[in-house]
């Protein structure tokens, strides 16, 4: 019997970043043109030459009116894509490529190509709130501070050769040297100034693949989960570390947690970084879009990141 196209997804669009982690070796473009062009009626496969070109073309897509929008590539490209898409019906679709691809991982979506694409062709379109870290999208989560100091000296090169060990290598040479700085930030009309080792502003759970910094994160709720880890003595810092680790930071008297609409960091200088990439330095505001992306995720159960069904 020939495939059946799908009644949901008429038509598609395909974005593949060339230069994403594994995707000049294993990715197919033909055989994935192929593929789709048995199951959706309309099908387009565009290579995008860089970061503004997959936000352009992501945009065109959603001016066309695609049902979905599948975009093979890491989460930078993931990011670069949902810019595209925000305020559209197009659902971006990721498939698993580049350094690590959280943001697939979260959405639950399969590994593998066809079993992805699969999963997308059968799933369900659900919105989710955009981060915002002063006009740059994020989809996961901003950090300031250390972590973002690391993301810094991380080169694209590494990310290709090492994966996500390229941030775990050049962790270990670059936390002994980091210190805490007097900060300044302000949430929930209250500010504070204490000496921050880092903040991460979660839109949903997962940090790196691993940890879990906002637990309780929802991706549709309109809020963003801050935590700041404020060590003053050495002995803080390990506590944090080790609490981080079995995920029960909360509470603990050096660790500043809030759910609110925005952050704003005053205190110049600091590194920043959005889902694992450094983009620029404090100040910064860090804000949502509620509900401005559509994502496609498998069907049945929502991943954890969305609030229950009623």
């Amino acid at each position: 019997m020939p495939p059946q196209i799908a009644t949901s997804v008429r038509n598609a669009t395909v974005l593949v970043n060339r230069a994403a982690r594994g995707v000049a070796i294993r990715f197919d473009s033909q055989a994935v043109e192929a593929y789709l062009r048995e199951r959706v009626a309309g099908v387009r496969v565009i290579v995008p030459t860089s970061a503004a070109a997959t936000t352009r073309e992501a945009r065109e897509a959603a001016l066309r009116g695609d049902d979905v929008l599948f975009m093979v590539g890491g989460d930078g490209s993931q990011r670069d894509a949902a810019d595209g898409l925000a305020g559209s019906r197009t659902a971006l679709a990721p498939l698993r490529a580049g350094t690590a691809n959280v943001f697939a991982h979260e959405l639950g979506i399969p590994r593998g190509l066809k079993k992805a694409v699969d999963a997308h062709l059968a799933g369900q379109g659900v919105p989710m709130d955009l981060g915002r870290c002063g006009n740059l999208p994020f989809l996961m989560m901003a950090g300031i501070g250390w972590d973002a100091e690391v993301a810094r000296g991380v080169s694209w090169r590494t990310k290709r050769w090492l994966g996500p060990l390229a941030y775990v290598a050049h962790g270990a040479i670059t936390l002994p040297s980091l210190r805490t700085h007097p900060v300044r930030w302000t949430w929930g009309g209250t500010s504070y100034e204490e000496p921050l080792a880092v903040m991460i502003v979660g839109n949903t759970r997962l940090y790196g693949a691993v940890i879990h910094v906002t637990p309780k994160a929802l991706a549709d709720d309109g809020l963003l989960d801050v935590c700041a880890f404020s060590p003053a003595r050495i002995g803080d810092g390990t506590r944090i570390s080790a609490r981080l680790i079995a995920h029960i930071h909360e509470p603990d008297p050096r660790a500043f947690t809030a759910r609110v609409p925005e952050v704003t960091v005053e205190t110049p200088g600091l590194p920043v970084q959005i889902d694992g990439d450094f983009v620029t330095e404090t100040p910064v505001r860090v804000s949502v879009e509620p509900r401005a992306l559509m994502v496609s995720v498998p069907g049945g159960r929502l991943p954890s990141i969305f609030s229950p069904p009623g």
